[in-house]
This record gives structure tokens, sequence and C-alpha cells, in this order.
């Protein structure tokens, strides 16, 4: 037996690293509050028709003929019908077999490396640190394209070579940046990924923020069902941080070396996954109607409404943002020239305020912190009084 000497290298993850830091301050200033602009968790409490509908699942439980067993490792029809009907909605043809219900997306784009192996990922920098921490720790090959003002903070194949095959993770809008790629450019992707063979996760946890027209799946592109897995998750968009519960989409026309990626992911939930709760499931269900979905809007557009404040105080404060409406995240430079754990360090002890290093999202963070929108609005307005 050998063991995987990767995990003696990789640091803790960076949101675990900044959930002790923030419990020592506690610790050591008890009195002082926090104002929580840090991990990107929900603040609103889960409206009660969501709570009642879960809570009519769970009663069922209690009946002979209405008690349900185990779940069906890739999600119960009623749902997974729910979804195509969503994807119906946007024009995007997928069937039930193809929609593979999970307990988030976290999970998925992570686990998601069981398929394949001798990998080359190519991963955004900055983005969210579980796509390099997880393929770092399997030990795979990472190709890092940085983004920044010469690129306008988007990812593209150019410098990449067609002579191989890559693991392609797109994030649109980016987590942290809140950069959304356009139609021209996820087709770009595209072409380039059918060219070489590649794959692409794309990660659409965030597209219930975004509010131009740029692409809100990745199957709006042409061609993608040949190359794209999309990743998705109810816990932005209905509050779920807590509940658990996403899906994945694998087309059955994704063929890589006449395996079937379809059929290959549901060989690995069939082994590694137990399923989602019933009544979990029958919460998600609820999210996808035109009631649920009114609810959600209503949550969403609170959080939107926290990041407007946020970014027009720091605009009128003279600090440098990227412009980005689509995002509940703030990528906002850092002034003073500090490094971004120094500057988190700043707010943390000045004011009790959290953000986020932009350096735990990738070398080319450096320079920049995130502020997230999701915290509580009376937060958000004590912060930005502080944040002169």
């Amino acid at each position: 037996m050998k063991i995987n000497k990767c995990y003696s290298t990789k640091k803790n993850y960076v949101f675990t690293e900044i959930a002790q830091k923030v419990e020592s301050f506690k610790q050591n200033h008890p009195n002082q509050k926090i104002y929580n602009l840090g991990i990107g968790d929900v603040t609103l409490p889960l409206d009660t028709k969501l709570v009642d509908v879960m809570e009519k699942a769970l009663k069922e439980q209690t009946a002979k003929d209405t008690f349900k067993g185990y779940p069906p490792e890739t999600g119960y029809d009623f749902l997974k019908n729910a979804i195509v009907c969503t994807y119906a909605q946007m024009g995007i043809d997928i069937s039930i077999e193809e929609v593979f219900v999970s307990n988030g997306a976290g999970c998925d784009v992570t686990n998601i490396l069981n398929l394949f192996k001798d990998v080359t990922s190519v991963i955004a920098d900055p983005t969210y640190p579980a796509y390099y921490d997880s393929n770092a720790l399997c030990g795979n090959d990472v190709v890092l394209l940085p983004l920044n003002k010469s690129n306008n903070y988007k990812m593209s194949p150019k410098n990449l070579s067609c002579d191989k095959s890559y693991l392609i993770y797109i994030c649109s809008p980016n987590n942290p940046t809140g950069v959304t790629l356009s139609h021209d450019d996820l087709d770009e992707w595209v072409t380039f990924a059918n060219l070489t063979k590649s794959i692409i996760l794309f990660d659409n946890a965030y597209q219930c923020f975004i509010e131009d027209n740029s692409p809100k799946s990745i199957f709006e592109i042409d061609g993608a069902k040949s190359c794209a897995i999309e990743i998705a998750s109810f816990s932005k968009c209905a509050g779920f941080t807590n509940l658990r519960c996403g899906y994945t989409v694998v087309p059955k026309s994704l063929i890589r070396q006449d395996m079937s990626l379809n059929v290959m992911w549901k060989r690995h939930q069939s082994t590694f996954f137990n399923g989602v709760p019933y009544h979990i499931q029958k919460g998600a269900e609820f999210v996808l109607t035109g009631e649920g979905q009114e609810i959600c809007k209503k949550n969403i557009d609170y959080y939107k409404q926290n990041a407007k404040i946020l970014r027009q105080h720091l605009l009128s404060s003279k600090y440098e943002l990227l412009p980005s409406n689509n995002s509940p995240y703030v990528w906002m430079k850092i002034p003073d020239g500090a490094t971004s754990w120094e500057h988190f360090e700043s707010l943390l002890q000045s004011y009790g305020i959290v953000c986020i290093p932009g350096s735990g999202f990738g070398k080319s963070g450096e320079g920049y912190i995130r502020l997230s929108a999701f915290a509580k609005r009376e937060d958000i307005l004590e912060a930005c009084k502080m944040l002169i």
C-alpha cells in the first residue's frame, strides 16, 4: 500500500483556514461583532411554503403505503422531469436519463475526476479553489489560465495546444471575479473541446444572478452536448446550502474512447453515492414550479441588491472593482499594496469584517479580496460605513 503524498504537501482548504482564523478571533474578541462577507453562504431563511412541502414529504414516511427506503442514486423521476422541463423552457432538449440528482455541485465537480486517468486540467486563475485543490490532491497536471486586464478577465483556449485533450473547468459567472462568458466566448471553447476531444465541466451555480444575455447553460451552444457536462446546484438559487441538493447533466452523446460518459457516471453514482433524501428532492421539485421560482426570485433579488449596495459604496469610495453586475460577489482591488492575506487580517482585526483573500482563489488573485453579498442586509450596510 502507498499513501497519497499529495495530501502531505497541500495546505488547508482556504475556506477551512478562514473559518479557523475567524473562530480564533471570536474567542479572543468575544464582544466584537462579526460582519461575515466571506464564504458565500446564504443568510435568508427558507420560505414556509417550501418547508411545508418537505414536511408533507416527511410525514409520508410515517405511513406504510407512502414510506420510502433508499432513494434512487440518480434521483427520483419527479425531480428529474422537473429539471428536464426547466431546460425545455430555455429551448434546450435533454432527456431524463441525462440528469443525475446529487447532494450539491461541490461534490460532483470534484468526484467527476474519478472518471478520468492521466488528466491535464485547464483551470482559470483565479477561480473556485476546489477545482485546483481536487486535481492537486489527485496528482493531476494543471494548466492555469491567468485572468487579468489584458484578456478582460476571460479565459480563452488560444494558447492551449491542439495536440492533446484536456478537462476544462468553466464557471460563468466566474467565482470570484463575477465576469461572465458570452455566447461567442463559449462557442470558442466548445469548438476547441470538440476539435481536441476535450471535456468541459461547466459550473453554472450562479446562473440565477445573470442579468444580461450571457448564456445560462453551456447547452445553449451548438455542439456542446458532444463535449460538455453541466453541474448545477439549488444552494444559491433556493437557499439549499444546508439541505444539499444539486444535479449534473451528462449528455448521452458525450463519448470518449468508445465509452459513454453518461453510462460511466451512472456506474460511478451507483457505487459511490446513495442518493438525496426524498423530502429534499420534493423541496427541490417545488423550487422549480412557478410558485417556487417566484419565492426564489425574491431572495435572489435581495442578494442582488446587497451586491449593488456594496458596489455603489465601494466605487464612490474610490475602490477599484471589476465591472460585473452578474454576480453575488464583489471582486475588489486592495488599495494599499498589502497582500490579500494582510488585508484580510486588517479588516478582521480592525472592524470584524470577514472577506476572502484573493490569493485563495489562485496566484492571479493576489492583490484582491472577494466580498460576499449573501450576508445580512444590516451587515452589508454597517460594513459599508467602515469600508471608506
